[in-house]
């Protein structure tokens, strides 16, 4: 389950010097001289606000509209009759609310949307935070979303992918079963490859204990056939972080990244490279050595951008050692993924939370993190700063939302010069998904 951290804050004041003097990371680095901070327009919402929206994803389609994609209470009551509010109900082995998945878009960059549409045909428990719904395009602009809902027992810990796609009648299909072993995969990304068809991979335990879980892939094409059967290209994941994925070389070079965990539990990020259009990925390369020894999966994975040049860019959170490395961090790797440069600390930790990141590459190669942390009044709320192409001028850490419960899990979407932004809120037991856009590189 998500986990938070537990420390002393005394241990800052005794060991700052001695974790950040003695090691070959980079401090967090202090706003650049003239650099800008993003002046972002007023708050919007998504959703039925009596049906708590929550777990947004923002993409842009190829045709320019901005699409999102989140989940709301379905009708049905909760398992066993009780309704104690949903995002309270967390951790793998609590009961799951009845969800749908719901989509809508916009043709002017959120200032109005179409009317919600529902994804899923029957009753399902549609699952959120880092494993929410997430929605990808092909070149013709048809929709695939796919999504999470617990296995057969109500386990979440053993969950089946599904998928929906446009069905060219102005709706979308019945969703359909990915995973071929019942009760094995969740936490599913998607991804058009520049050929047009479309990847996805998911955290599989059809294999399971002793063994750590494993990356499952599956590529279909632009009618939804399949391609491929799941095949298995890694294994050693942590269970519940979510993936990234990002192409190069017109799609036979595929980039993955996500949060390993070892025999000692120790749970680093790595990269994996396929050179095949991802039918077989190299050795993991260990992206930073953070030693972060925890006993359950923290619910927190990496995002991965890459930019014109090839550089790959990653950031994450991690604990680290002690309590002076927790925090969101980045690094660069300039050779393809062979190597990356020590990381950078982007914020510090506020208070012992586990922080849930996001980051877009513009089109001039800009960098713009997003990342959730606690105010001074010890709510969770979602911040932002900026990464010039130079990899040296960094804007200001700006506070981005002002919830007055908590703010988590930011989307990030970026077409030409319009970022836009969505987080979920909660307050007692009441969510809603929050939406904010910026005109950039001006």
């Amino acid at each position: 389950m998500a986990m938070k951290l537990r420390f002393t804050h005394s241990w800052f004041a005794i060991y700052f010097v001695l974790v950040f003097g003695c090691s070959a990371d980079l401090p967090a680095p202090s706003p650049t001289q003239g650099a800008k901070s993003l002046n972002f327009g007023a708050e919007r919402r998504l959703g039925n606000g009596e049906k708590n929206p929550s777990t947004p994803f923002l993409r842009y389609s190829p045709d320019g509209r901005l699409v999102a994609v989140w989940t709301e209470d379905h009708d049905t009551p909760w398992p066993q009759g009780s309704h104690t509010g949903h995002h309270r109900m967390g951790g793998d082995r609590a009961p799951s609310p009845m969800r749908n998945a719901m989509i809508a878009w916009s043709k002017d960059g959120g200032e109005s949307w179409s009317a919600p549409r529902r994804l899923n045909h029957t009753v399902e428990a549609v699952q959120g935070e880092e494993n929410g719904p997430k929605v990808a395009f092909t070149p013709d602009n048809k929709a695939f979303v796919v999504w999470s809902i617990p296995g057969v027992k109500g386990d979440k810990t053993r969950a089946n992918i599904r998928l929906a796609m446009e069905d060219g009648k102005g709706g979308f299909t019945a969703a359909r079963t990915l995973n071929e072993v019942q009760d094995a995969g969740r936490f599913p990304i998607i991804e058009t490859m520049p050929d047009g068809n479309l990847l996805l991979a998911w955290i599989d335990r059809r294999i399971d204990g002793p063994k750590p879980r494993q990356l499952y892939l599956m590529k279909i094409d632009s009618r939804g056939q399949a391609l491929t059967k799941n095949y298995q290209v890694g294994q050693g994941l942590c269970e519940c972080c979510k993936l990234g994925i990002n192409f190069a070389d017109g799609g036979r070079t595929v980039y993955m990244v996500n949060r390993e965990v070892d025999a000692n539990k120790i749970r680093n990020h790595v990269l994996r490279k396929s050179l095949d259009g991802g039918a077989s990925f190299g050795a993991p390369v260990e992206i930073s050595n953070d030693g972060w020894q925890v006993p359950s999966c923290p619910h927190s994975g990496p995002s991965l951008g890459r930019d014109r040049r090839g550089h790959l860019h990653v950031s994450w959170f991690t604990q680290g050692r002690s309590e002076p490395e927790a925090g969101i961090y980045y690094s660069v790797s300039t050779d393809g993924g062979k190597s990356f440069a020590p990381r950078t600390l982007i914020q510090r930790n506020t208070a012992p939370e586990t922080l849930y990141n996001n980051l877009v590459v513009g089109d001039d190669d800009t960098i713009y993190f997003a990342w959730s942390n606690l105010d001074s009044n010890s709510r969770s709320q979602i911040y932002m700063r900026t990464l010039a192409a130079n990899g040296r001028t960094w804007s200001p850490i700006q506070q981005i939302s002002n919830s007055k419960g908590n703010a988590s899990r930011a989307a990030l979407a970026l077409k030409n010069n319009q970022l836009q932004i969505a987080w979920t809120e909660t307050d007692g037991e009441d969510s809603r998904v929050v939406f904010r856009s910026v005109t950039v590189g001006q």
